[in-house]
C-alpha cells in the first residue's frame, strides 16, 4: 500500500506538466501563426517591389527594402522565441522523463524484492504500536526461498504474492494506451522503458520488439550466436512508454478540461498505464466520483459588493503598444485567459481580456510605465495558487504574469545564497539547490505550481517555518518594479547590511499592491543529511499539545516540523484522494519531521521520544519513515488536505493564528454553531507555529452560511488576540477584516505608504487594504 501511495503521489507531482505543455504549445502555435503572417507580408512586399522597382526613386527603393528588412527581422524574432520556448519545453519534459525512468526502475525493483523476500517489513519504516514490541511480521518461509534461473519464468505467479503486485506486473502500458505504431521508433523490451543496463537484440523478424533487457527475458549472460525470442503475445507500441506519453501530450486536441490547482487547465485525455480494471489503490487525481466538469464560477463583481474604480479600458492602441514591448507574448484569447481569471479554489473570477508575459525586469518596467501613464490597472500574477483571491483580477485589470521570468541568476555554493527571477517555481528551485546540497527555507503543498515571487508577495509560511522562520528573515534582497516603472534594485546578497531603512521588508507580504517583485536573493540552509518523519495517532487535542511539549524538550535542534490534523481531514483525504491511513483510526494525527547531520544521533533521540509518548499514552499508534519515498508518502497525507477539501464542495477557508492551547477550540465552536448546514468542518495546520487552517465545506456557496461564519470567526480570533491571516495574506476576500488584527493607526500608515508608492492605485486594486468609505 505504501508503494501504491508513493506512485500516486509521484503521478500527482507531474499532473501540472500537461498544463504547462498545453500552454507552451499554444504559445508556439501563436508564434507560428505570427511567423506565417510575416512571411506572407514579406512575399507581398517583395512582389510589390519587383513590380514597381523601375518606377521607384532611389529613396523609395531604400524605404521599401527597409520595410522588407523590418518584416524579416520581426519574423526572425518570432522564430527565435519559438526555438527558445521549444528548448524550454524539451528540457522540462526531459527532466521529468529522466526522473520518471529512474523512479520506475526503483519501483519495479521494489516490487520484485517484495515478491522474492520473506520479510514483509521494509527497511525504511517500521510500525509503532502501544504495548507491542518491534516484532517482525513474516510471511511464508517458502516464498522467495529460491532465486535460481529455473525459477525466473515463474515470477508472475508467486505463491503468496499480493494481488496488487500481480496486477501491476501483469499489465503493460500497451494494454491501456491505444497508440499508433511508428515504424521508425525503436522499442525497448517488455517493460517499455528506455535502455539501461545490459540489453540484447532480437533476431526474430516477427517480433515487434528489437531490444530486451537481460533480466526481462531471464538471461544472465549473453548467449553465443544469434538470439531470437518467441513472438510477443500482444501488440506492443513501437516506442517506450514515456515516449508514448510525450506523443499523446503533443497531439493536437488530445486534451480535456478538468479542475486542477490552477482552476481550469488542460489535462491529457489518456488513461494512466497504472490504472487497471480491477480495484487498485492507484487512482489518478481527477478520478473521484465528482464530475470533471467544474461548475461555472460567478464573477467576483457580481457576488461581492465592489465597484469598479475609474481606470482606463484597454484599447487597440494599448494592445499594439504592449506588442511592441513584449512581442508575441500578449495574450487575448478568452480560452487561454480562462485559467488566469479564476483562482484555483474556483471561488473568485475576474474579467481580464489581456495577459502579458514579460521575461525581464526591463520589460516589466516598460509595461508599468505605460500603464501608469494610461491609468490602466494591473494584476500581478505568479502561480495563481493563492487562497484569498489576491492573484486574479476583480474586474478587467491587465494580468501581468511572471511565468516566463524563471531563470536562476546565481547560486553560491559556500554561502548558500540563491539569486533568481520571481517566476521560478518553488519546486524547481528546491531541486536546483538540493543538487548542490542545500534546501529552500520554505516548503508548501503548492510547491509544484507556486512562484517564489508570489511566495514573497504573500509572505508564505509553509511547512518549514518552525525550523527556519519567516521570509522576512531569510530574504536578503529584492528587485522590485514600482507602479510608475521605476526599478528598485535592492538585490543584495549581504547577510549584514545596516544602512538606512530595510526597504525590502515593505514588499514582503504586500501582495503586489506596492510593487512587482521581479528578482530575489534568498539564503538557503544546508541540506540535512538525515531526515525522518513520524506519523502518530493521538486520542485528543490535549495529547497533541503535550506531545508537542515533549517533542520540543526531547528532540530539540533536530525538530523541523510539527503538523496536526483531525480525523475529518484524514477521512476526506482517504475518500477523495484514495490515500490510505498508515495508522489506526484516531481523533487526531500528528506529523513530526526531524532533520540533522548524523542519522545515528537523530535516530537515538527520536527513538527515545517515541518510547516516551507511547508509554505515557500520549500516542496510541504510529509509523516511522526514514527513506525518501516513504517520507513523501507520509507528507502527502498532510500536504494534500487542501486538494481533498476542494473536491468536497464549496470551501470557506480561514487561516488564523491563535495561542496553541486554544487552537482547536475554534473548530469545535464553529462545528457546533453550523450543525448540519455544513458538510464538513475540519481543522489542521502548523501547531508549532500556532497556525490553524479552519475549513468549512458545503454543497455550494451560501450567503446565509457565510453570514453565520463571518464575522463570528474573526471576532472569536480577535477575542484571543490572534491574527485573522497567519500566512495566506488578505487578498480580496479578507481585506475588510484587517481591522480585527491591526489598530486604526496602523491602517492609516498602510494607506499612506500605498498612496506614496502607487498614487494612482493601479497595482492590484481592490486587494489587501479595506475599502475606504
Amino acid at each position: 500500500m505504501a508503494t501504491a501511495m508513493y506512485l500516486e503521489h509521484y503521478l500527482d507531482s507531474i499532473e501540472n506538466l500537461p498544463c504547462e505543455l498545453q500552454r507552451n504549445f499554444q504559445l508556439m502555435r501563436e508564434l507560428d501563426q505570427r511567423t506565417e503572417d510575416k512571411k506572407a507580408e514579406i512575399d507581398a512586399l517583395a512582389a510589390e517591389y519587383v513590380s514597381t522597382v523601375k518606377t521607384l526613386s532611389p529613396e523609395q527603393r531604400v524605404a521599401h527594402l527597409q520595410r522588407i528588412q523590418g518584416a524579416y527581422s520581426r519574423c526572425r524574432e518570432y522564430s527565435d522565441d519559438k526555438v527558445q520556448l521549444a528548448m524550454q519545453t524539451y528540457e522540462m519534459v526531459d527532466k521529468h522523463i529522466r526522473r520518471l525512468d529512474a523512479d520506475l526502475a526503483r519501483f519495479e525493483a521494489d516490487l520484485k524484492d517484495k515478491m522474492e523476500s520473506s520479510d514483509l517489513e521494509s527497511s525504511g519504516g517500521r510500525g509503532l504500536k502501544k504495548g507491542r514490541g518491534q516484532k517482525d511480521k513474516r510471511g511464508s518461509r517458502g516464498r522467495g526461498r529460491r532465486a535460481s534461473e529455473e525459477d525466473a519464468p515463474k515470477k508472475k505467479k508467486h505463491k503468496g504474492g499480493s494481488e496488487f503486485t500481480d496486477t501491476i506486473l501483469s499489465v503493460h502500458p500497451s494494454d491501456v494506451l491505444d497508440m499508433p505504431v511508428d515504424p521508425n521508433e525503436p522499442t525497448y523490451c517488455l517493460c517499455h522503458q528506455v535502455s539501461y543496463g545490459e540489453m540484447i537484440g532480437c533476431d526474430n523478424p516477427d517480433c515487434p520488439i528489437e531490444w530486451f533487457h537481460f533480466a526481462c527475458v531471464d538471461l544472465t549472460t549473453k548467449p553465443k550466436g544469434k538470439w531470437a525470442r518467441a513472438m510477443v503475445p500482444h501488440q506492443v507500441p513501437r516506442w517506450p512508454a514515456w515516449l508514448s506519453w510525450w506523443r499523446v501530450a503533443c497531439t493536437s486536441g488530445a486534451f480535456v478540461q478538468q479542475g486542477t490547482r490552477a482552476g481550469v487547465s488542460r489535462t491529457p485525455a489518456w488513461s494512466s498505464p497504472w490504472q487497471v480494471a480491477s480495484p487498485s489503490p492507484l487512482v489518478r487525481r481527477g478520478s473521484s466520483s465528482t464530475s470533471s466538469q467544474a461548475p461555472e464560477v460567478v464573477p467576483t463583481h457580481e457576488r461581492y459588493p465592489v465597484q469598479r474604480r475609474p481606470f482606463a479600458v484597454v484599447s487597440e492602441e494599448d494592445l499594439a503598444a504592449f506588442e511592441r514591448i513584449v512581442p508575441g507574448r500578449v495574450v487575448t484569447d478568452p480560452q487561454e485567459l480562462e485559467s488566469s481569471n479564476v483562482d484555483w479554489l474556483r471561488t473568485v473570477r475576474g474579467c481580464s481580456e489581456v495577459l502579458l508575459r514579460p521575461r525581464t525586469s526591463e520589460e516589466v518596467s516598460r509595461i508599468l510605465r505605460y500603464c501608469h501613464e494610461r491609468n490602466l490597472a494591473v494584476n500581478p500574477q505568479g502561480g495563481n495558487t493563492g487562497m484569498v483571491g489576491g492573484s486574479v483580477p476583480v474586474f478587467d485589470e491587465i494580468i501581468l504574469s511572471t511565468a516566463l521570468m524563471n531563470q536562476v541568476i546565481s547560486f553560491h555554493s559556500v554561502s548558500g545564497i540563491l539569486v533568481c527571477q520571481a517566476g521560478c517555481v518553488l519546486e524547481e528551485l528546491s531541486r536546483h539547490v538540493e543538487e548542490r546540497d542545500f534546501i529552500m527555507p520554505l516548503d508548501l503543498g503548492a510547491k509544484g505550481s507556486c512562484h517564489i515571487g508570489g511566495n514573497l508577495a504573500t509572505n508564505a509560511g509553509g511547512l518549514r517555518f518552525l525550523r527556519y522562520g519567516s521570509l522576512h528573515g531569510t530574504v536578503l534582497g529584492l528587485e522590485v518594479v514600482l507602479a510608475d516603472g521605476t526599478v528598485l534594485n535592492c538585490l543584495s546578497s549581504l547577510r549584514k547590511d545596516n544602512t538606512g531603512y530595510d526597504l525590502k521588508q515593505l514588499f514582503i507580504g504586500s501582495e503586489g499592491t506596492l510593487g512587482v517583485i521581479t528578482a530575489v536573493s534568498i539564503l538557503c540552509p544546508p541540506k540535512p543529511q538525515a531526515v525522518s518523519v513520524a506519523f502518530l495517532g493521538c486520542p485528543g487535542f490535549a495529547e497533541v499539545l503535550q506531545t508537542f511539549s515533549t517533542c520540543k524538550a526531547m528532540l530539540g535542534e533536530i525538530l523541523s516540523a510539527y503538523e496536526f490534523m483531525d480525523a475529518e481531514c484524514m477521512r476526506l483525504v482517504g475518500h477523495h484522494l484514495h490515500l490510505a491511513r498508515p495508522v489506526q483510526e484516531s481523533p487526531f494525527y500528528v506529523l513530526i519531521e526531524t532533520s540533522g547531520s548524523r542519522a545515528e544521533h537523530d535516530a537515538e533521540k527520536l527513538n527515545s521520544f517515541l518510547e516516551q509518548v507511547l508509554s505515557s499514552g500520549l500516542v496510541t499508534d504510529g509509523t516511522l519513515a526514514t527513506d525518501e519515498r516513504k517520507i513523501k508518502t507520509l507528507w502527502a497525507l498532510r500536504e494534500r488536505i487542501t486538494e481533498a477539501l476542494s473536491r468536497d464542495g464549496y470551501v470557506y477557508k480561514y487561516d488564523v493564528s491563535l495561542p496553541v492551547e486554544r487552537l482547536y477550540d475554534l473548530v469545535t465552536d464553529v462545528r457546533a454553531r453550523l450543525g448540519p448546514r455544513a458538510r464538513h468542518v475540519v481543522g489542521y495546520g502548523h501547531l508549532g507555529d500556532g497556525n490553524l487552517h479552519l475549513n468549512v465545506t458545503a454543497e455550494a456557496f451560501s450567503a446565509s452560511l457565510l453570514g453565520d461564519l463571518e464575522p463570528y470567526v474573526y471576532e472569536w480570533t480577535a477575542g484571543q488576540r490572534g491574527s485573522v491571516s497567519a500566512e495566506h495574506g488578505l487578498g480580496f476576500k479578507k481585506k475588510d477584516v484587517l481591522g480585527y488584527s491591526k489598530p486604526p493607526e496602523a491602517l492609516r500608515l498602510m494607506r499612506q505608504l500605498k498612496a506614496l508608492l502607487d498614487p494612482k492605485g493601479i497595482l492590484n486594486p481592490y486587494k489587501t487594504l479595506p475599502a475606504q468609505d
